[in-house]
């Protein structure tokens, strides 16, 4: 059985235990009343109870989309398995809590020294700034896809984003920028997303001289328009883009990295090369791996939600109600 099916299987046993009663019942899904849904009108249960009305209200404010989001995706989506709603879950709770995001964080990045509050991004309601962004896209046009697209840029849709994002000083003095890629059930099929008009537009970030992918070749490039590399790329140029300094450097980052969470036991996701030259390529390795051997100075550090799970409940400083619902709603057996 796939890891996206035993979840919505196991969050049949744990329905009653994280939602209402009136959540309980089947939500729609692709027109189809689906268990593994959450009822129609319950949708914001999807978020944790303590921060649910802040994250609405800070998706809100920003005009940003839920993925499958109802009411015009103003409230998250139904589904227990949406990807979004579980990075949300995971890091809201850091947003506005800097000794709790340097401590869980720290783990990972052992030369944080202190957490810096994301100022680009609008302020909270008490008027702060929030230590974690989610759906950043920047605060310029850094892959330059609104002149592709014609359109305003949006958070969320349509425009590459950042699933979250979160800044901190080093050891060294520099400050380093976080962009996250979070994924939770996904698994990906060969389908070749290379298009003109999308080669276009980031053919001249990728030759970028001393750049991530400098000097591999067009092959390569035309390889990478296959999910999940396609948005792997993206996310890695957009982070290369922004330490260049050619637009300006985004919130003082002398240094922009790449972080992506995934289950470890998600092996449709982990195992699958979806990308025909790169299978050839890095025979065996799936695509984490391979984007780890490609050796971007630095730049890419992939963990799985497991890790930052042990991260958090080991951490003095959580909440006992949170670190308690992540675990009952996000633990699986770690080896299949």
């Amino acid at each position: 059985m796939k890891f996206r099916d035993r979840e919505k299987q196991r969050y049949l046993e744990i329905k009653p235990i994280l939602f209402s009663a009136q959540a309980q019942s089947y939500g729609n899904y692709n027109d189809k009343p689906r268990s593994f849904c959450l009822a129609d009108d319950c949708a914001s249960e999807n978020i944790f109870a303590d921060f649910r009305t802040a994250a609405i209200r800070y998706f809100d404010a920003r005009k940003i989309t839920w993925h499958d989001g109802l009411e015009k995706a103003r409230i998250p989506s139904n589904h227990l398995c949406c990807s979004q709603s579980c990075c949300v879950n995971f890091f809201f709770q850091m947003a506005n809590d800097r000794a709790l995001l340097e401590d869980v964080l720290r783990i990972f990045y052992p030369d944080l020294v202190e957490a810096l509050p994301i100022y680009c991004d609008d302020p909270l309601p008490d008027g702060s700034f929030p230590y974690v962004a989610f759906e950043w896209i920047g605060s310029l046009d850094f892959l330059q896809e609104s002149k592709r697209k014609d359109a305003k840029r949006t958070r969320g849709k349509n425009f590459t984003s950042a699933d979250f994002v979160f800044r901190f000083r080093r050891a060294d003095g520099r400050v380093q920028l976080v962009l996250g890629e979070w994924k939770y059930t996904e698994e990906y099929g060969v389908s070749d997303k290379g298009i003109p008009a999308r080669k276009a537009n980031y053919i001249r970030a990728f030759n970028r001289r001393g750049g991530a992918f400098a000097e591999l070749g067009d092959d390569f490039y035309s390889a990478l328009f296959y999910e999940p590399f396609y948005q792997l790329m993206r996310l890695q140029l957009m982070a290369q883009e922004m330490e260049s300094g050619e637009f300006g450097l985004e919130m003082d980052a002398e240094v922009v990295s790449v972080l992506h969470i995934s289950p470890n036991v998600n092996s449709e996701f982990r195992n699958r090369t979806t990308s025909p030259y790169l299978k050839r390529r890095f025979k065996g390795q799936g695509p984490i791996e391979i984007w780890e051997d490609l050796d971007l100075a630095g730049r890419f550090l992939s963990i799985g939600v497991e890790d930052l799970m042990d991260a958090i409940v080991e951490c003095d400083s959580a909440e006992t109600r949170w670190t308690e619902y992540l675990t009952t709603r996000y633990s699986w057996p770690r080896e299949i």
